[in-house]
């Protein structure tokens, strides 16, 4: 008892130091205050607190060489909007050491938002129909430019038609066209958006429909963005307007189309009466509260305010920076131990008209860049960040970035995605590391993210290895909420995640989705004409697979996506090696499996999924196993397509538990087969367990303990158990640790 007493005062003493000390949970040397009333000449006290957060960084680069070792610094950045005239950039010089980060922290229970933009000093007056215009002298001077506008810290939209409506993401708010213009119609301003090759053609524009278009003509369509779903629907391009024909009724297209990558067919990036647009920029549609345009040849910015914003006080910002904080090094001088830590990061610039790379043979083309763009770094953490209506990618990790992390951030209403982990394969040769390496998203909220591009994700990994993201939860994204877009390297871990309400905008597709489409993977097989392509071997895909990928205790489930489309809890797509798929918990969905090898699924739950559990595109000869998974579903099991008769679907699949409400379900027609060049098979589960499947599995209930609440756990005596199933650890999504501030 005395011992425990004693800790107890220890432990109180210590709390006393430590709010005597600042109340920080480290303690430093040296720590610099950075205040909006401060000034940059002062010596950055907390009395005479410096002005800027550069200044602050200065000062730590003036310390360092004072020191013989590694600085014990922090930078206390308190209450206000920094409006950064320049991006941040940290370079090695302004590194810690191993424990001893340099850390940039919002001073606690302080709001401190870091701005990529420019608060605008607006003299309001009416111009009409509840339209009203201020001028701003640096837009005429070409001084100023911006595509995002805020007023009382909310994204504004441009002049569009048609008007935004969100109510049915992905549907409403657009219109459709009846074609796309011909080939052989004459271009006003011919240019070199014409055909790359015969089977990947440029569209040149669209034919509108005039019972849905505008009534309006405008004077400056040329200004015009046009947001446009690519025929598929796997995501949206923007171009801009290149000449509005009204005669025709043609809206040619000029630059753009970049959002797409899927080379491989010839049709990422067409278009066509399925393709939902909407044009913004064109003043003549300013009709709408919240709209905005800008006349740069007037310098005139026009806003039309909803009835509860009274403009003569409110908070007019433009966003200016694309990239408002950098970490900029290499593999061998490297930025490392640098710390962000509690800050509001927001107005930075759309990058949709941006260059975008196609990193891998996936479908996805993405720009790197992002807020915050990290590009030579290791050891460097971004947490406790809310990156809020972010223009672009909120974070991008390019090229080399190694023990990295990004954890408890809220991520809303980003551009393009949340989190991204991308490489370079091509430059990945001799010793250097073109990759992104054994980095970390945990803990992370994410949601309302894709506001632009829609072929975005929650966290985005292509090209890199060992990359872990965790205790996420990610909501209402118009695509995936965990992508991975190659087999390169893997060792990834996915794991305790919580991913509902994705693939609200798009078609084809999974909450969790995957690739690969390296060497091994054969176009043919996978989507040629299967009544005359032999199946083969998927062959040596641990050659670029080389560590198995994890995806385990997380739960996917939510809607059924745009238009009830095609719909995976985990969709490993074309060519995904070597994973190992287990405790999860997939409602409302399943897990697929396309071609590729070596994936092993177990231990998982499927409850009532739109689209069958199986396998769809097997190879001769795989290793893949099915095995201890409970399926509870009013439809058939598997969907396996263009499995030859002659040889195994898979190499294991045993001690699966199915149950079906119904009577008789076991009795009835419960698997399809659709044979290569083969007539359709169909079998009862007892024909099935004949032809050597599912021998030990039974039909039965799993017995939850309460379905209806999401409580995944069995009852002792529940027949899963008979089979090896174990119950699932369920504390998937944010943990405690994440932000009190930042929870919704």
């Amino acid at each position: 008892m005395k011992k425990l007493k004693a800790l107890r005062l220890i432990g109180i003493l210590f709390i006393i130091f430590m709010h005597v000390s600042g109340a920080y949970g480290e303690i430093f040397s040296d720590i610099f205050y950075v205040s909006v009333d401060g000034d940059d000449a002062n010596p950055g006290t907390k009395e005479k607190p410096f002005a800027t957060i550069q200044r602050a960084q200065l000062a730590i680069r003036e310390l360092k060489k004072k020191i013989s070792g590694p600085p014990k610094v922090m930078i206390v950045v308190r209450k206000g909007t920094y409006y950064l005239e320049e991006p941040l950039v940290f370079t090695a010089a302004d590194s810690g050491a191993d424990g001893l980060a340099v850390i940039y922290k919002a001073n606690p229970n302080e709001k401190v938002t870091l701005s990529g933009g420019r608060k605008l000093d607006c003299k309001w007056k009416r111009h009409k129909k509840g339209i009203m215009k201020c001028e701003l002298a640096e837009v005429k001077g070409g001084e100023l430019d911006f595509t995002q506008l805020f007023v009382n810290g909310k994204r504004q939209h441009r002049a569009r038609y048609p008007n935004y409506d969100n109510s049915e993401p992905g549907q409403t708010g657009y219109i459709r066209p009846t074609d796309r213009i011909p080939r052989n119609a004459v271009d006003p301003l011919p240019d070199d958006n014409e055909d790359m090759t015969q089977n990947n053609p440029v569209p040149r524009g669209i034919v509108y429909n005039p019972e849905t278009f505008t009534k309006k003509r405008w004077a400056r369509g040329e200004e015009g963005i046009i947001h446009i779903f690519q025929a598929p629907h796997w995501g949206n391009l923007q171009w801009t307007v290149k000449a509005v024909d009204y005669d025709n009724r043609y809206i040619w297209f000029g630059k753009g189309g970049r959002q797409i990558g899927a080379k491989w067919t010839g049709r990422p990036i067409s278009v066509d009466e399925n393709s939902q647009f909407y044009i913004e920029n064109v003043f003549e549609e300013l009709d709408s509260p919240g709209e905005w345009y800008l006349d740069k040849q007037k310098g005139m910015l026009y806003y039309m305010p909803a009835e509860d914003v009274k403009l003569d006080d409110a908070l007019i910002e433009a966003a200016i920076h694309q990239r408002l904080i950098q970490f900029v090094g290499d593999q061998y001088a490297p930025t490392h131990h640098i710390t962000l830590d509690g800050f509001r990061i927001t107005h930075t610039e759309s990058t949709f008209l941006e260059k975008y790379w196609i990193p891998s043979g996936s479908d996805w083309s993405i720009h790197r860049g992002g807020t915050v763009f990290m590009d030579g770094s290791r050891d460097c953490t971004i947490k406790n960040c809310w990156f809020d209506a972010v223009g672009g990618n909120a974070v991008f990790m390019n090229n080399y970035n190694r023990d990295n992390s990004v954890t408890g951030c809220k991520f809303t209403e980003a551009g393009d995605s949340a989190v991204c982990f991308v490489g370079t394969l091509e430059f990945t040769n001799g010793s250097y590391k073109s990759f992104p390496y054994q980095c970390r998203a945990n803990n992370n909220l994410i949601h309302d993210c894709g506001i632009f591009g829609k072929q975005v994700a929650g966290v985005y990994i292509s090209r890199a290895k060992r990359i872990t993201a965790s205790h996420n939860l990610i909501y209402n994204m118009p695509r995936a909420g965990i992508c991975i877009g190659d087999g390169t390297w893997g060792g990834h871990l996915i794991e305790f995640n919580h991913v509902y309400n994705v693939i609200r905008e798009t078609w084809d597709h999974g909450p969790f989705n995957s690739w690969g489409r390296e060497a091994f993977w054969c176009l043919t097989h996978s989507h040629g004409d299967t009544d005359h392509t032999d199946a083969h071997p998927a062959g040596r895909v641990k050659i670029w697979a080389q560590e198995p990928t994890i995806i385990r205790n997380n739960y996917w489930h939510g809607n059924v996506g745009y238009e009830g489309g095609y719909r995976q809890g985990i969709d490993m797509d074309d060519g995904t090696s070597n994973y190992q798929v287990y405790n999860n918990v997939c409602r409302d969905m399943a897990i697929s499996i396309r071609e590729g090898d070596w994936r092993t699924v177990e231990n998982n739950i499927i409850i009532q999924p739109v689209v069958p559990f199986g396998v769809h595109v097997g190879h001769i000869g795989n290793h893949d196993i099915i095995r201890r998974n409970i399926i509870v579903t009013d439809s058939a099991v598997y969907y396996m397509n263009d499995a030859p008769p002659d040889h195994p679907v898979v190499s294991e699949l045993n001690n699966n538990l199915y149950f079906q409400p119904t009577p008789g379900w076991g009795d009835r027609t419960v698997i399809t087969v659709n044979h290569r060049g083969k007539p359709v098979s169909k079998y009862t589960f007892g024909d099935w367990q004949e032809l050597g499947y599912d021998v030990d599995s039974v039909v039965d209930d799993p017995l939850f303990v309460d379905l209806d609440n999401d409580d995944f756990r069995l009852k002792p005596d529940s027949p899963a158990l008979k089979l090896g199933f174990k119950n699932i650890d369920q504390s998937w999504g944010i943990t405690d640790e994440f932000p009190d501030n930042w929870r919704e």
